[in-house]
């Protein structure tokens, strides 16, 4: 979802030569292939979207995910540092546990819970190892038109359901890929680096975004409010995980609209 966004962005950019990487193009976890392709072209900057974010899969896949969501990173970093390029790494609110009374600020304690989060800060931590010159920019709850994601998903279910139970606990900001982009390159574009939050305005429960999804689009479902302990699922995540984007804002200018504004566009525009 992410990947695509920026690169319809970018390719705005008249100045700009922008290459894009499929998974078919490179496998960010060979390091022998990451390093050739990174040599070959000798990017000024690298932006890392690549990552194995199926959360549950993640609990039983482990090398993968370790291979993806850590290895990767490392590779593309020690091959950026090799060639002077400058690393842009996506990471995650997951990082966090959960117990906070209130949004993480980038410099709060790391505890991550599940096998997907264990390995996103153990790729943070290989960045800033490997590399001289990176932006991690943490992020949450992400929808776009290009991937899977909840809105997606609670829509599919909308057209054979007529009755649904979503979490009351988990509170997050869902955030929409295509305002995501635009913060990424207005803080490449400042030479921003370090650790940043980015995501949407404000914050939600699972159970409340269901209700704006359904609400918006007309659907007349049922929904039970229920606890995440009575959602059984492999993975251990955290009940908040909502960010503070004060230090984006600070050091950009640049403030995140409302992630309300942000879903309305993105289902404004879904099957254009």
């Amino acid at each position: 979802m992410l990947g695509t966004d920026i690169i319809k962005l970018l390719r705005k950019e008249r100045d700009l030569k922008v290459i894009k990487a499929t998974h078919e193009e490179l496998d960010i976890t060979l390091e022998d292939e990451v390093s050739d392709f990174i040599s070959r072209h000798t990017p000024d900057i690298i932006i890392n979207c690549a990552a194995y974010t199926n959360v549950d899969k993640c609990e039983t896949e482990r090398e993968k995910a370790f291979k993806v969501n850590a290895l990767g990173p490392k590779y593309i970093a020690s091959a950026a540092k090799e060639c002077g390029a400058r690393i842009i790494h996506v990471s995650t609110d997951f990082v966090f546990d959960g117990n906070s009374d209130r949004p993480y600020l980038e410099e709060d304690q790391t505890n991550p819970l599940s096998e997907y989060a264990r390995t996103k800060l153990e790729g943070e931590r290989y960045i800033q190892d490997y590399c001289d010159s990176f932006l991690i920019v943490r992020t949450s709850w992400l929808f776009g038109h290009h991937g899977t994601n909840f809105v997606e998903k609670m829509l599919e279910l909308a057209g054979h359901k007529k009755e649904l139970s979503i979490v009351t606990d988990e509170t997050g900001s869902p955030t929409y890929t295509a305002d995501l982009a635009e913060a990424l390159w207005v803080l490449i574009k400042k030479g921003c680096e370090g650790i940043f939050h980015v995501s949407n305005e404000g914050c939600c429960s699972r159970y409340e975004w269901a209700k704006y999804i359904f609400e918006t689009q007309g659907y007349n479902i049922k929904v039970n409010p229920i606890k995440s302990s009575q959602y059984k699922r492999p993975a251990i995540v955290p009940l908040n995980s909502t960010l503070n984007c004060q230090k984006l804002t600070t050091s950009t200018g640049i403030r995140m609209r409302p992630w309300e504004d942000a879903l309305k566009e993105y289902l404004e525009n879904k099957n254009d």
